[in-house]
């Protein structure tokens, strides 16, 4: 609002007399009052004008972009893990998926590996499969190959299932059954002070730890009277599927509740039979929007039932949909990606 005198200059008091300076000072406070009220008057101009929303120079809408989990070229793989275990077991395979330019994504199934249990009583295989696909759905996939390995393959034919059934465009292109049939199982007994435990391996909240410990060693001591004192495996899961979290606590990928969930509502249930033989009708009265494949693993490592006559097995999944294409990765143990990976992924 005007120049100020520079350091060196004498004030205007000291240049003039007492009444001049009155003057002056009336002076002064009118021309400041003037270019005051056109400074806030070009203030306001400038403020309503930034208001304004900014004109973006294209009208286009905002863009799907492409990547490490989607591509407009390629579908996603989409990998689901077995009992006791979590997306780590796919490190391998998605890493090498990556290198060959192939999409793909591995979830935790809930109460396993980073994934909430949520309510114990809505764990069905139905919710399961319904998680897997509305993940899908919420990372923008359009088409996918899903992967289920052992019980994961469980959830992948009712996912298949229910989107057999929806009669809308699928998101899958493919369904991948990891040695696993549909055969019946039997859930190991659990007494009823064992049921009691092993609830506090829900999320946590008051009076349960959940699956947080604040040690190595407490949390050891927590699984080991799920895995029958079995110390070398529960010791080969150290900074594995047992790992220190930044705050020095240590996280359980294992969930003895979620596997005695995993066992009772979906490997012991008649589920797997029941979405088979609903995919197989769709497959014979016209077809399904995917194609369905059954990989299975070689003895003694498989534990799929390969015989013919064998009910719920390969030879009996295969005579009820024979659209479903059947292979064999000889050598191979139930861990088919890890202990025949090269042949897994090509």
């Amino acid at each position: 609002l005007g120049s100020r005198p520079s350091a060196g200059s004498p004030r205007l008091a000291e240049l003039a007399p007492v009444r001049q300076v009155a003057t002056l000072s009336k002076m002064r406070q009118t021309l400041l009052r003037t270019r005051l009220g056109l400074s806030l008057a070009a203030s306001v101009v400038g403020a309503v004008q930034m208001a304004q929303p900014a004109r973006s120079r294209s009208s286009s809408a905002v863009l799907p972009l492409a990547s490490s989990m989607q591509s407009s070229q390629r579908a996603t793989a989409v990998l689901v893990h077995g009992l006791d275990s979590s997306k780590e077991t796919w490190s391998g395979v998605l890493a090498d998926l990556a290198a060959a330019g192939y999409p793909a994504v591995a979830y935790d199934l809930r109460g396993h590996g980073e994934s909430p249990l949520g309510d114990p009583d809505e764990f069905e295989p139905a919710a399961l499969a319904s998680d897997v696909l509305a993940a899908v759905r919420a990372a923008g996939i359009k088409r996918c190959v899903l992967v289920g390995h052992s019980m994961g393959g469980r959830v992948a034919m009712r996912a298949a299932a229910i989107e057999a059934e929806s009669g809308g465009a699928s998101v899958l292109r493919a369904v991948v059954v990891e040695d696993m049939d549909i055969s019946p199982r039997t859930a190991p007994e659990l007494s009823a002070e064992k049921r009691r435990e092993v609830a506090a391996w829900g999320d946590g909240g008051e009076g349960a730890p959940g699956r947080r410990f604040a040690s190595w060693g407490a949390c050891r001591e927590a699984l080991l009277p799920w895995y029958d004192a079995d110390e070398v495996r529960v010791d080969s899961w150290r900074n594995k599927r047992v790992r220190p979290h930044p705050d020095s606590s240590w996280w359980s990928d294992i969930n003895p509740l979620a596997r005695r969930l995993a066992w009772e509502r979906v490997l012991a249930s008649d589920d797997g039979a029941s979405a088979w033989r609903e995919l197989a009708a769709r497959s014979g009265s016209g077809g399904l929007p995917f194609s369905v494949q059954l990989w299975h693993a070689d003895v003694p490592g498989s534990v799929v039932k390969e015989g013919a006559g064998e009910v719920g097995g390969i030879a009996d999944m295969s005579g009820q949909m024979p659209a479903a294409r059947v292979r064999k990765f000889r050598g191979a143990a139930h861990s088919i990606h890890n202990s025949a990976r090269d042949e897994f992924v090509s």
